[in-house]
């Protein structure tokens, strides 16, 4: 059974970075009823905020999105999200800068930080996939990890295209509403290219073991989009808190070093803007990774908590 350390990344990524697209299988499944978590924000002044917790893999049964959810995105002037991915797809030069965060500039290559055995492994995922190029080496893990995660996603038929953020945001396009960028895909590759080291032979290990255990993946996955589409707010919040277990305290260490930036800090980020957007008086429909807006420490948590008035809408 694959275990919850191997799980943390993997599920962390899905719900909480915008993905640049890697489209395949449709679902066959029968269209089910959805009901994902919105909330309603408001300030003493009567200013508005929509915050739509999204999924970056979808399926065909997550639309049309339901009405209480495509009402309030009609109803709003602008969509925020994370990153805007669809501009950054159709801009080559934002592309080639982004990636070069990830290029070593100390003379040293990618077999300079890994153990012979993660490097060999990696390798052989990329080139059964025709992916490789020794190109590749002058690149740090953590756009390894991100690749073979792909991989695998391609390998599960999950599909991005299908994203929750990603619909939004082609409609948003469609219908000439303004498109705002909580963050931005640079930021969030000069997050990840910042880790250390260690948690990047880390995330690029567990990003190997979990290619090597596609079912196990594709249960958890599958789990993570029903829980979302339910919209069961008390069991997603425990799903997504489960208390993860360790091997060892080095482990934890770089376990605690990927929540900080993954989850701790850029919940606060997107609470500041947040408020600036209340503040502003535009009414704005923020839909970030899930994992950013439920549960304790998120964001409709930490707007609560600094006053303001927090609404489950259905």
């Amino acid at each position: 059974m694959m275990t919850k350390r191997l799980l943390a990344l993997f599920l962390a990524l899905i719900l909480c970075l915008s993905f640049v697209g890697c489209g395949n299988k449709d679902s066959e499944e029968e269209k089910k009823d959805i009901s994902p978590i919105l909330y309603k924000v408001t300030d003493d002044e009567g200013h508005t905020l929509w915050l739509f917790g999204s999924i970056h893999m979808g399926s065909d049964d997550f639309y049309p999105l339901p009405d209480y959810v495509m009402d309030a995105y009609k109803g709003s002037d602008a969509l925020a999200v994370e990153a805007d991915i669809l501009a950054l797809e159709n801009d080559v030069a934002a592309q080639m800068v982004s990636m070069q965060k990830f290029l070593y500039t100390d003379g040293t290559t990618i077999k300079d930080h890994l153990s012979k055995e993660t490097y060999e492994a990696a390798v052989e995922i990329l080139t059964e996939n025709n992916m490789y190029n020794s190109m590749l080496d002058f690149y740090m893990p953590a756009l390894w990890s991100s690749t073979v995660e792909t991989l695998m996603y391609e390998q599960l038929g999950f599909d991005s295209e299908k994203g929750v953020d990603r619909h939004l945001l082609t409609l948003a396009y469609e219908d000439g509403k303004e498109v705002r960028e909580v963050e931005s895909a640079s930021f969030q590759y000069g997050m990840l290219s910042g880790f250390s080291g260690d948690l990047q032979a880390y995330m690029l290990e567990n990003s190997i073991a979990q290619y090597g255990l596609l079912n196990q993946a594709q249960g958890a996955m599958q789990t993570l989009m029903d829980l979302w589409a339910s919209g069961n707010e008390t069991v997603f919040a425990m799903y997504l808190q489960t208390a993860t277990e360790f091997e060892d305290k080095n482990e934890e260490n770089l376990y605690k070093e990927y929540n900080k930036a993954m989850i701790v800090d850029r919940n606060k980020t997107m609470t500041e803007y947040a408020i600036d957007a209340l503040e502003s008086g535009d009414e704005v429909f923020v839909c970030v990774g899930a994992a950013h807006v439920i549960g304790s420490g998120a964001m409709a948590d930490l707007l609560a908590k600094e006053g303001y008035t927090v609404e489950r809408v259905k």
